[in-house]
């Protein structure tokens, strides 16, 4: 199934201004397959702009968890890349219920 690059950014655009999780639409996408990149200089600036706005868009999503996290530890700082300390309360093992 071939996917159009542009139709693949409007998706996950609407995923996530939505709430959707997007890891279905993303997962399903076979990348070599995907047609309609840019074929010039124009096209590419065009495209690197968009991304940069659909990044923008998770970072914004992402805020409420960080200041939630912030607020757990009063005492943490962000780190390198805009990383938080986790506090000792929440554990990084995730599983999924079937």
């Amino acid at each position: 199934m071939l996917h159009s690059l542009p139709a693949v950014l409007d998706e996950l655009e609407r995923c996530l201004l939505e709430g959707e999780d997007p890891l279905p639409l993303l997962g399903g996408i076979r990348w070599p397959e995907v047609i309609d990149w840019p074929k010039d200089l124009r096209e590419s600036k065009e495209l690197k702009l968009r991304i940069s706005g659909i990044n923008e868009l998770i970072r914004g999503l992402q805020a409420p968890l960080r200041a939630t996290l912030m607020g757990m530890n009063q005492g943490a700082s962000y780190q390198n890349r805009g990383g938080v300390k986790l506090p000792k309360a929440i554990s990084l093992h995730l599983h999924q219920s079937v």
